[in-house]
C-alpha cells in the first residue's frame, strides 16, 4: 500500500523498490531502496551541455569552424544556441569566407553587400552554396569547353562565364627563324582570354527549379535557350570497363564521373536531389522561336555534361611546378586550353581541355616522361639557360583518326612559359599558363 506524505507517496510493501523523486515517490518502508534522480524541470549544473556552459566568446570561436549546414543544425538545437548563433556574424562570416576570398577582386573591400549581412548572404543563397568558385570543363564535340565559376560581388549571384582564347594573328609579328637552327620557325603568341557577355549559369535568391528539375538559364545573346540541371555521379564499382562512355574520361583525374550519353536526353537522369553531385551538372540548349504556322518551333537540342576540375589540378605546388592550366598556340585552329598534369613528379602529361577537329578535347598534346633527364641547356639567344626535356607529340588527321606520338622536345623557358618544338613541322609553339585565381576575381587570367 501506499500513503500520501509532504509532496509524495509511500510504499507499505517491501517488495517494492522505488527510485526517490523530489516532489514525487516517498518510501517509509526500511527493505525498500531508494535512488534520486535529479528533476527534469530544474537539472542540476551536470546536466546542462558543457558547450552551453562556455563563455559566449569561445562559443562564437567554436562556431566559426562549422560549415553553413552545421551552423543551422547546431542553432535548431536549443533556444539559446539559436539566439546565439542567429546574431552571429563572426560566424557566418567565416561559412561565406571562402567564396568570397575567391571572388572578390582584389580592390574590393570585403564585406556582406549587396546582402544586410553574412547570415543572409548564405541563407539566400543556401541551396545553390555548393556551386563554389572554380574551373569546370565540358564535353562538347570535339571542341569542349571551359567555365569559369565565381560569386558576383555586385549582384549577389553564384554565375558560371564560358571562357574562350582570343588570338588576333592579324596583329602577330611574323615568323621569326630560331638562332639554333634557320630551318626552325618561332611563332609569337600573345592571346588573351574573354568571358561569355552573360552567364551561362547563374544562382539568385529567387532562382527555382522548374519541370523535370531543371532550372532556365539567361538567354543568350544569339537566341539560345539553356537549362541547367543536375547529373549523378556513377559509383567506382560500376567502372567495369576503361572504354565506358564517362565524362570526364579517366585520362583526367575527378572525384566523380558520370554517363555521357543517353537515349532520353538524360531526362528524369536525377530524381531526387539529394542524389546529384556537387563537381557534375549538364545544360540543355536549343533553338526555339515562333512563326505563323506553329506556337513554337524547337531545333538542335543538345546536351552538354560539365566537371569541375580538382582544385589541386590547377594549383602551384613546389613539388609538380608546371601542374596548371595553360593556354597553348594551335595555329590554324587557334589558342586552346590545355592542363598540364604531372601525376609523378618527372613525368608530365598535356591533356587537352579544349581540342580542335584533329585532337579534340580529352585527348594528350604531348607527355615528357621524364622531366628530370636533361637533353641540352639553351645557350641560344631566345631563351638562354632553358633546359630542354625529350616528349612526345600527338598528331592526327581529320576527326581524330590516324593518330600518332613522334618524338618532339619542350624547352622549360620558365615554371610560367614553356616552348613545345615540333622536330618533324620545323615549328616551336609556345604554352602560357593561365591565372585561374585572378580569373574567379574577375581578372584577365593571363
Amino acid at each position: 500500500m501506499f500513503k500520501m506524505t509532504d509532496s509524495a507517496i509511500e510504499s507499505s510493501d517491501p517488495t517494492i523498490t522505488t527510485t526517490m523523486v523530489p516532489s514525487a515517490i516517498e518510501s517509509s518502508d526500511p527493505t525498500i531502496t531508494t535512488t534520486m534522480v535529479p528533476s527534469a524541470i530544474e537539472p542540476s549544473e551536470s546536466q546542462i551541455s558543457k558547450l552551453l556552459r562556455l563563455p559566449t566568446e569561445m562559443k562564437v570561436k567554436i562556431f566559426t569552424f562549422l560549415d553553413g549546414e552545421s551552423l543551422i543544425a547546431t542553432a535548431s538545437t536549443c533556444k539559446q544556441l539559436n539566439t546565439l548563433i542567429h546574431g552571429s556574424e563572426e560566424s557566418w562570416k567565416s561559412v561565406c569566407l571562402p567564396i568570397l576570398l575567391s571572388s572578390l577582386p582584389r580592390d574590393i573591400p570585403l564585406s556582406s553587400a549587396p546582402y544586410k549581412s553574412y547570415r543572409d548572404l548564405y541563407l539566400s543563397l543556401r541551396t545553390f552554396a555548393w556551386f563554389t568558385p572554380g574551373i569546370w570543363h565540358g564535353n562538347r564535340d570535339l571542341l569542349g569547353s571551359l567555365y569559369v565559376s565565381r560569386y558576383n560581388h555586385t549582384t549577389g549571384h553564384l554565375e558560371a562565364h564560358e571562357i574562350f582564347c582570343v588570338h588576333d594573328r592579324s596583329a602577330m609579328l611574323p615568323y621569326r627563324e630560331w638562332s639554333l637552327s634557320p630551318s626552325v620557325f618561332v611563332q609569337d603568341f600573345q592571346p588573351r582570354i574573354e568571358r561569355s557577355l552573360t552567364p551561362v549559369v547563374k544562382f539568385s535568391p529567387r532562382t527555382e527549379y522548374g519541370k523535370n528539375n531543371e532550372i532556365p538559364q539567361p538567354r543568350s545573346p544569339r537566341g539560345m535557350t539553356t537549362t541547367f540541371f543536375h547529373a549523378a555521379a556513377i559509383l567506382p564499382e560500376r567502372i567495369v570497363y576503361p572504354q565506358m562512355n564517362l565524362w570526364p574520361p579517366q585520362l583526367i583525374p575527378a572525384d566523380d564521373r558520370t554517363r555521357n550519353e543517353s537515349p532520353t536526353g538524360f531526362r528524369g537522369h536525377v530524381l531526387h536531389r539529394m542524389d546529384a553531385s556537387t563537381n557534375l551538372f549538364r545544360l540543355r540548349r536549343w533553338i526555339s522561336f515562333t512563326n505563323a504556322d506553329s506556337h513554337g518551333v524547337i531545333m538542335g537540342e543538345r546536351v552538354e555534361t560539365i566537371s569541375r576540375l580538382k582544385h589541386d589540378l590547377w594549383t602551384r605546388d613546389p613539388e609538380f611546378p608546371y601542374r596548371g592550366v595553360w593556354i597553348g598556340d594551335y595555329e590554324s585552329h587557334g589558342g586552346e586550353f590545355v592542363l598540364f598534369h604531372q601525376p609523378t613528379k618527372n613525368r608530365l602529361e598535356a591533356i587537352k581541355l579544349t581540342g580542335d577537329p584533329n585532337v579534340p578535347r580529352a585527348e594528350y598534346s604531348f607527355v615528357v616522361d621524364d622531366l628530370s633527364h636533361t637533353e641540352r641547356v639553351c645557350d641560344e639567344r631566345e631563351w638562354p639557360g632553358a633546359r630542354v626535356v625529350a616528349a612526345q607529340g600527338h598528331t592526327a588527321a581529320l576527326n581524330f583518326t590516324n593518330n600518332a606520338f613522334s618524338p618532339t622536345q619542350l624547352i622549360l623557358i620558365s615554371e610560367d612559359l614553356v616552348a613545345h618544338y615540333w622536330i618533324n613541322l620545323s615549328r616551336i609553339k609556345i604554352f602560357r599558363r593561365v591565372n585561374i585565381e585572378d580569373l574567379m576575381r574577375g581578372g584577365m587570367g593571363l
